[in-house]
């Protein structure tokens, strides 16, 4: 099998500390990684429509949430795995350049709510295909089942996650 960066760096750790189990290493390095790559992949997927994966996210969930493409910055948080500083940092860049608005809740005038605007559903719509195909580019060294696979186990891990962070 051939070796990845991963490899080497467990192998410097093996040799200058053999007694450390680095199984868990392994495959949490390797994930990081892949985030970073996955990352710089889908943002140059999104390069020609003028938006890096922050601001894509962002309107992605505003556009899944149906008509009217409206969110409250906290549902944002959970839609986004965001804090409340970065949801109003993005809301912030896009609301600049037209793609979302601030709106009175009708229902709370309290609240607020974020919505889409036509500049920004259109932008969505036209990126998600590239950005879906990014995706799938990033796995086409694994089979289908693979995938799947791969999936599941992933979800398993993020299940186990959710369950620790739960308990604290």
């Amino acid at each position: 099998m051939e070796r990845d960066a991963i490899d080497e760096m467990l192998s410097e750790v093996a040799a200058e500390l053999p007694k450390v189990d680095t199984r868990g290493l392994a495959v949490g390095a390797r994930l990081l990684l892949l985030g970073k790559l996955v990352e710089k992949r889908l943002d140059d997927c999104l390069e020609p429509y003028g938006i890096q994966l922050w601001g894509f996210d962002v309107l992605a969930s505003l556009r899944r949430s149906g008509t009217p493409f409206a969110q409250t910055p906290t549902e944002l948080m959970g839609t986004c795995f965001l804090t409340s500083g970065a949801v109003t940092n993005r809301v912030n860049r896009l609301e600049k350049i037209g793609l979302v608005q601030r709106r009175s809740d009708p229902d709370d005038r309290r609240s607020v709510k974020v919505v889409l605007t036509e500049a920004g559903r259109e932008l969505v719509e036209k990126a998600f295909h590239d950005r879906v195909e990014g995706m799938r580019a990033v796995f086409k060294g694994l089979q289908e089942d693979e995938t799947e696979t791969l999936a599941q186990l992933l979800r398993k891990l993020l299940l186990t996650f959710d369950t620790l962070e739960n308990r604290a």
